[in-house]
């Protein structure tokens, strides 16, 4: 016992050194759009989201934006005490996977070496560099927790647990099929006491997909149950498991081995994937995170057929391809964060210069950037919502230009700054 609580500390102390430097960051225009609204809503907003049993049509997220809210209103744009919180989740994820492997009867060496793959991997290094995530890393929370409150029968919790999740992430609308699946193959084949559960997810995934061609027609968000879009989300989300192409299929191979525990991990890993693979226009690599604690459970009962050392031998040899994806997306997600910054920082400064102007014209921004994050930005700076604020060859943009003083900005890609100066109408 003692010995596996210092591998943990081990764990969690090699995991913060690798990460620290994500306290140098800064937030990328999805988070700023958050902290745009999210922290002027009362609390009774979150709450009768957090109960609401429909459909959320755009996109609320009461769990994960809650911490937007108390976070944007302790510390505004101050990034660094951010990280935090998502780190501890990060780790706490990590515990609850453990435990739950234990509880599976997985190995003690064998549980702590996926535990340690899956807090070190890079596969879906976004879910704990990136507030934006937190949505992904309280889903987890909160699935592992309903499956580990299932295993040992406490439903009631197990319940709540599944709400929240679904609450931070609609990938947990597929949870109660894990819980069938535990309760298949580990419990008592009880499965009306499931039945709350399936009603639930039922409701949320009938009105997911009667109700998102209405609001995400033609978008990103939209779903589309076709080959082509298999064909694009498959691969991409294979190869985040194990960073090589396809990686992730070749995880089906230790299904040969004949373990309930191995099948168990496959099958949640591609139940809470069904989601994923009808949306190819949002390939995130933060959206592989509950996919990947289910892949380690299916890898940790493989190793436990053989002597724990083997599974730290094998993850002593991925580390090194691990740590190379690592150091480059950490090189590329800093530098675009000193863009994003000095983007919005200028912008404050020019605010609290010229409180007077409330129309914003830029010609570009930062790369990776969007237009909800310079809008957000803007009103951050004004402590508003939705001030004007346009790209300059918009045509709302051109007749600003044309009728108003505005702010007008020019983002210079060489420099990687942004000039701003106020600008009479005029051609």
């Amino acid at each position: 016992m003692r010995r596996g609580v210092l591998a943990g500390v081990a764990i969690a102390v090699a995991f913060i050194g690798l990460n620290h430097t994500a306290y140098d960051g800064f937030f990328q225009d999805d988070e700023l759009d958050n902290l745009r609204w999210a922290p002027s809503r009362p609390a009774l907003t979150f709450l009768t989201a957090l109960i609401d049993p429909r459909f959320e049509r755009y996109n609320f997220r009461p769990v994960g934006h809650l911490y937007f809210a108390w976070m944007g209103r302790n510390f505004g744009l101050d990034f660094p005490p951010y990280m935090t919180p998502i780190f501890a989740i990060h780790l706490l994820n990590a515990l609850l996977l453990y435990l739950l492997m234990k509880k599976l009867g997985i190995k003690q060496w064998c549980a702590i070496a996926a535990a340690a793959f899956f807090t070190l991997s890079a596969t879906a290094f976004d879910a704990y560099w990136k507030p934006m995530y937190v949505f992904d890393l309280l889903c987890t929370t909160f699935s592992l927790a309903s499956i580990l409150l299932c295993s040992y029968r406490r439903w009631v919790l197990s319940f709540i647990a599944f709400w929240l999740a679904y609450k931070a992430k609609e990938l947990a609308v597929m949870l109660p099929a894990v819980l069938a699946v535990y309760e298949y193959w580990f419990g008592e084949r009880k499965f009306k006491v499931l039945i709350p559960f399936g009603l639930v997810a039922l409701s949320f995934g009938i009105q997911g997909i009667v109700l998102n061609p209405i609001k995400n027609a033609h978008t990103d968000y939209s779903f589309r149950f076709t080959w082509n879009a298999l064909r694009h989300t498959a691969p991409f989300y294979a190869h985040r498991f194990l960073m090589f192409p396809l990686s992730g299929f070749l995880l089906f191979a230790l299904a040969f081995l004949r373990d309930r525990r191995i099948w168990f991990g496959l099958a949640a890993m591609l139940l809470v994937m069904v989601p994923l693979i009808v949306l190819p226009g949002r390939l995130f690599e933060a959206y592989a995170y509950l996919p990947l604690a289910c892949a380690a459970i299916a890898m940790a009962a493989a190793a436990s057929h053989w002597n724990p050392a083997w599974a730290w031998i094998a993850l002593a040899i991925w580390m090194p391809f691990n740590l190379r994806q690592w150091h480059d997306e950490r090189r590329a997600k800093l530098a675009l964060d000193d863009q994003v910054f000095s983007f919005v920082d200028t912008v404050g400064k020019f605010a609290a210069r010229n409180p007077d102007i409330r129309t914003f014209v830029y010609d570009g921004i930062p790369p990776g950037f969007h237009a909800w994050g310079a809008a957000a930005a803007w009103d951050i700076a004004h402590h508003q919502i939705d001030l004007p604020a346009f790209f300059a060859l918009w045509p709302e943009g051109k007749k600003a230009l044309a009728g108003q003083t505005v702010a007008f900005g020019s983002w210079d890609t060489q420099r990687r700054q942004l000039t701003i100066l106020a600008r009479p109408p005029g051609p």
